[in-house]
């Protein structure tokens, strides 16, 4: 039987960018972890960037999570590897670019599946493990699923659905004892910003559209910053956290005034 009690996480999408920093930061705060990605090769690199690590520290598992056999088979390994779960963190993800007139219904299935199902999938195949543990989950959704922001074609319409998703699930798994938690940040500083969709917009798109968040005048966010996002779920209990933090109140405004709240949008996603 495994006498380890240090808790364990699984964080998805954990192969790279804000998933991979998640990782180190569940790491250095004394976490067992679990990486899932698609990628054996990726998945390797990832743990090779964490160094030295004790044997069993820091494992890397390839699993389809759009596939609720290869979910529920890697909880399965979870739990007889470690014989606990404390914290799942589902942060695989998509985004996207174009017009709803223009949005193709398979390619919101596509984001539909990557950013939706994905949380459900794990959410589902870890709740046994959560519930023994008194675990957390932390969903990892976007401003776009707080606002519809313009030019992100179905990227706003799944993370609002994350997020509506991610409320029920805490309420509903309250009286079981897991903590559920939603974290949606504002566009993640990396190296490729605003290069990533560039090629993707066509003549319909003004150029503004392949910038981060649709053309968004928000300060890119250190990866680093999410991920204490995340432990302030884990540890303190936050259940909904916006960043940047000074966004919530024009967010909280734009809800109880829609007028206000498109002109909002509008002033923050100009080019001008």
């Amino acid at each position: 039987m495994n006498a380890d009690k240090r808790p364990v996480a699984v964080v998805t999408g954990g192969s790279a960018g804000l998933g991979l920093v998640i990782a180190r930061t569940l790491l250095s705060h004394g976490y067992r972890i679990v990486i899932m990605g698609r990628d054996e090769g990726r998945l390797e690199a990832a743990i090779a960037t964490c160094g030295n690590q004790e044997p069993g520290r820091l494992l890397g598992q390839v699993c389809d999570v759009t596939s609720r056999a290869e979910v529920e088979e890697l909880f399965s390994t979870v739990g007889q590897t470690f014989q606990r779960l404390d914290v799942l963190v589902n942060c695989v993800g998509a985004s996207d670019r174009g017009l709803v007139e223009n949005l193709d219904v398979e390619q919101l299935g596509t984001l539909w599946d990557q950013n939706v199902v994905t949380a459900l999938l794990c959410s589902q195949a870890s709740i046994p493990l959560l519930e023994a543990s008194s675990g957390a989950i932390v969903n990892i959704g976007s401003l776009a699923a707080k606002v519809g922001a313009r030019y992100i074609g179905g990227y706003s319409t799944v993370k609002h659905a994350l997020a509506g998703m991610t409320q029920q699930m805490r309420l509903e798994l309250k009286p079981r004892g897991i903590h559920v938690a939603l974290v949606s940040p504002g566009p993640i500083a990396r190296s490729d910003a605003g290069d990533r969709y560039r090629d993707s917009i066509d003549g319909t798109l003004p150029p503004q559209a392949s910038a981060p968040g649709g053309g968004a005048r928000v300060k890119g966010l250190p990866p680093e910053r999410v991920a204490a996002a995340v432990m302030k779920c884990i540890r303190r209990g936050a259940v909904d956290i916006v960043l940047p933090g000074h966004l919530r109140i024009l967010i909280a405004l734009g809800h109880a005034f829609p007028r206000i709240g498109d002109w909002l949008l509008l002033k923050f996603t100009s080019s001008k």
